[in-house]
């Protein structure tokens, strides 16, 4: 069966880390993809989702730097050698890997975050923040039908949230623009609470969970790593047994 241009879309995008400091994103493409965005299914359709659009240098600055921080620490220190040749194994060129790991452990990995244009930096960060409360009960800053009284459940919001990432990142991709989801920045419990302070998040009620870079890649990107096929990860009806197309 061919692909059709949704699914050529979804199987070219690629994680975008040089930005062309030159072009910056109008506004209008911004709402867009925000727009596109909210169109992401959510548990009675509760909406549980703020986006704070960074353009401040100096905010893009704090949060990259926290990035880079918890890069080093978990790539330069707490993981060994071995796991990141396994991880980076589909990279052919042995010059190219020792390149990427350097990237890796010295936490350049995530300097485009920071938007300096000495290091292809993304003109606009996107933080996306998700209510971790009641989600199911009606509440004033949601919208939506209110859900089943007292039922409390925050990984709806993550699930959600993950959703609507997704949609803004293919959005992005339709409208030619490059993006990269990131969340090393928000992975421990003081860096959440930093920038949750440094953005006025009303932490712990809204939560920040992950944030996509976007602008205008500054080069093109074919390489990546190769995905699993369904005859590796689809089983039929239960564990183990594989889904097979029938004849």
């Amino acid at each position: 069966m061919e692909d059709n241009e949704f699914i050529k879309l979804i199987k070219a995008r690629r994680a975008i880390r040089d930005y062309d400091t030159e072009r910056d994103v109008p506004d209008e493409l911004i709402y867009k993809i925000i727009e596109t965005g909210g169109y992401a299914p959510s548990a009675e359709n509760q909406q549980p989702w703020r986006i704070i659009v960074v353009r401040d240098k100096e905010l893009q600055e704090f949060i990259g730097q926290i990035a880079v921080d918890r890069t080093i620490l978990l790539f330069g220190r707490a993981t060994p050698r071995q796991e990141l040749e396994r991880r980076l194994s589909y990279i052919r060129s042995k010059a190219s890997l020792e390149r990427t790991i350097d990237i890796l452990i010295t936490g350049r990995r995530f300097e485009y975050i920071k938007g300096k244009p000495e290091t292809n930096g993304a003109p606009v960060l996107l933080v996306l923040a998700v209510d971790q409360t009641h989600v199911g009960n009606s509440q004033p800053t949601l919208r939506g039908t209110g859900g089943v009284y007292g039922w409390s459940a925050p990984r709806h919001a993550v699930v959600a949230g993950g959703m609507m990432m997704q949609n803004m990142m293919l959005a992005a991709a339709s409208l030619g623009l490059g993006t990269c989801v990131s969340s090393v920045q928000l992975d421990h419990f003081d860096d959440v609470r930093a920038i949750s302070e440094k953005l006025g998040i009303p932490f712990p009620h809204w939560v920040p969970i992950l944030c996509l870079t976007v602008g205008y890649p500054k080069y093109e990107r074919t390489l990546g790593p190769p995905r699993q096929p369904p005859e590796e990860i689809a089983f039929l009806n239960k564990w183990g047994e594989p889904f097979k197309i029938r004849e």
